[in-house]
């Protein structure tokens, strides 16, 4: 019993357990948010008000009931589930706090108390780091659930740094020059997406070729394989040539099934049975070796072809340094709205160019290449 809650908490199967975790990352991000209107606009949900205390006792009750549904699954062993559960548990006790203090049990008269208690939420972006390897679960595999941990994160940045100045007294963010640094987003805005523009139509074109290759290839075998069984050509070679084993093997390359160097053996086997099976007809010396093994190579070659990692490694980090310059130069409400729709569209984009360019894996599948059926 215990062993299927901690999986259903962890990454859920069941519609009941998908429902539930769709509730909790609502949760997380809109508690996040709703930090952030607070410092922004505090007189919108002032100390002992009714709309702070609704809020704050919808808050708690999806977090404590959470809270303890793992604790009771929780291995002590397990230091970093410990870890993270005592994460969960302190980003409790600011809403707490407000709910005790709204029926007198507790004084928050010392609003610095409170302040400083507000911090602890912001490990509730832990949480949600900690779920987004479900989110494509739950709400199924788009660009917005790709990216949506990206802006959680700078969400968070965002309302630790409102924090930070509010307990200090000291706006951190007048320490930049916002009109000099309008120069930065804008250079590196245009660059960069320039850049990204330039990256999405090398891949793309990548794709429309694995998806020409791979239909021509297997046009050429189909055309020798019909040459081989219906009229007769290397009649004693060709029975014991393995086509359809060797198209199943195919079927399982392309959802990463089989590896790519057995494939390759599997194939170079293939050709030479076809090679001596029509050996003796020279009229097929040129379509063998100009058409099915010059496609057969290129096909299986392109799917190999990728961007280095070290070359998404930096455009993530670029990413991540202009949604920062975007958080300096545009504060408030608008701000935020600014930011989530620039990281929407450049961080999906460069998730988008990363899925593209792995053409036949199964980690995501939103933009592979167009593989027709057999």
């Amino acid at each position: 019993m215990l062993e299927a809650l901690r999986h259903e908490l962890t990454a859920p199967k069941t519609t009941l357990g998908k429902r539930y975790a769709a509730l909790l990352i609502v949760t997380i991000v809109a508690s996040i948010f709703y930090l952030f209107i607070v410092d922004e606009y505090p007189a919108s949900f002032p100390l002992g008000s009714t709309q702070l205390l609704v809020v704050e006792w919808i808050i708690l009750a999806v977090f404590s009931v959470d809270f303890f549904l793992r604790l009771g699954v929780t291995r002590l062993s397990d230091w970093r589930a410990v870890a993270l559960l005592a994460c969960d548990g302190l980003a409790i006790i600011p809403s707490l706090w407000v709910v005790l203090n709204h029926f007198g049990f507790i004084d928050l008269a010392n609003l610095e108390i409170l302040a400083l208690l507000r911090l602890f939420r912001l490990m509730r972006v832990v949480k949600l780091l900690r779920m987004s390897n479900v989110l494509t679960d739950v709400f199924g595999a788009s660009v917005l659930t790709l990216v949506f941990g990206t802006m959680a994160v700078h969400l968070g940045l965002r309302v630790l740094v409102q924090e930070v100045s509010s307990l200090s007294g000291f706006d951190v963010l007048s320490l930049f020059d916002k009109d000099t640094l309008m120069i930065a987003v804008t250079a590196v805005g245009s660059i960069f997406g320039i850049g990204l523009a330039i990256t999405f139509g090398i891949v793309k074109r990548k794709q429309i070729e694995i998806s020409e290759l791979h239909r021509t290839a297997l046009d050429s075998l189909q055309s020798f394989e019909r040459d081989i069984n219906q009229h007769g050509v290397g009649s004693d070679q060709g029975d014991s040539i393995d086509f359809d084993g060797w198209r199943r093997s195919l079927q399982a390359f392309l959802f990463e099934a089989y590896p790519y160097e057995p494939m390759k053996r599997k194939t170079n086997e293939l050709l030479a049975s076809i090679r001596a099976a029509t050996k003796n007809r020279p009229s097929l010396d040129v379509p063998f070796h100009n058409g099915l093994v010059q496609n057969m190579s290129a096909f299986l070659s392109k799917t190999q072809i990728e961007f280095h990692p070290a070359f998404y490694l930096w455009l993530n980090r670029i990413a991540h340094i202009y949604f920062l310059l975007m958080m300096i130069a545009a504060p408030g409400l608008t701000g935020v709205v600014a930011q989530l729709l620039v990281i929407y569209v450049f961080k999906g984009l460069v998730v988008v160019i990363d899925d593209m360019d792995h053409a036949v894996d199964l980690e995501v599948t939103l933009f592979n290449s167009k593989i027709l059926r057999v």
